[in-house]
C-alpha cells in the first residue's frame, strides 16, 4: 500500500519535500539574517498554513476557527515557553543573530506530512476526508504550527525593540 501511495505521488511533491527539508535544516545552525529575511519565513509559513486549510476545506468555519484557535494558543504559549534570549538584533546592519534550532525543521515537516496525509486520505477515502472531525483536526494542526512561527516572529520583533 505504501509503495502504491508513493508511486502515485506527483514528482513536484518530492521536490517540495526536499526544499522544505533543506529550509528546515538551515534553521538548525546559528546564522545572521537581514531583517526582511528573518520575518519572511514565519510570515510565509503562516500564510502557507492558512492556504493549506483553505485549499482543503474552502471557507468552512470549523477548520478556519480551529486554525485560528491553534494559532492564538500556540503563539501565546510559544512567546512564554519557547523564548530564546540569544536572539539579537544589530540596528546598524539591520540583521538578526538567530541561534540554530531543530524545532523549525520539526514544525515544517509536521505541516508537510499533515497536508500529505490529508491528500492521501482524500485519494483513498473521499468520505473520510470530508469528515468534520478531520477538518477540525487538520485546521488545529495547521494553526498550532502557524502559532510556533508567529511566536518566533514576535520574538524577533521584541529583540528589535530592545536593541
Amino acid at each position: 500500500m505504501i509503495v502504491r501511495v508513493l508511486g502515485h505521488t506527483p514528482a513536484w511533491v518530492y521536490g517540495l519535500f526536499v526544499a522544505l527539508l533543506l529550509l528546515g535544516l538551515q534553521q538548525a545552525r546559528d546564522r545572521r539574517v537581514g531583517a526582511r529575511r528573518a520575518f519572511a519565513l514565519p510570515a510565509a509559513m503562516v500564510v502557507l498554513s492558512l492556504a493549506g486549510v483553505g485549499s482543503s476545506f474552502g471557507l468552512a468555519p470549523v477548520p478556519l476557527a480551529m486554525w485560528a484557535l491553534g494559532l492564538v494558543a500556540v503563539t501565546a504559549l510559544g512567546c512564554r515557553l519557547l523564548r530564546d534570549d540569544r536572539i539579537a538584533f544589530a540596528p546598524s546592519s539591520r540583521t538578526f543573530f538567530i541561534p540554530g534550532s531543530w524545532i523549525p525543521l520539526l514544525v515544517i515537516m509536521a505541516l508537510f506530512f499533515a497536508r500529505y496525509a490529508f491528500a492521501v486520505t482524500r485519494a483513498l477515502d473521499p468520505g473520510l476526508a470530508e469528515s468534520g472531525m478531520l477538518a477540525a483536526a487538520l485546521g488545529l494542526a495547521h494553526g498550532c504550527c502557524s502559532g510556533y512561527f508567529a511566536s518566533r516572529a514576535a520574538q524577533l520583533a521584541s529583540s528589535a525593540r530592545r536593541a
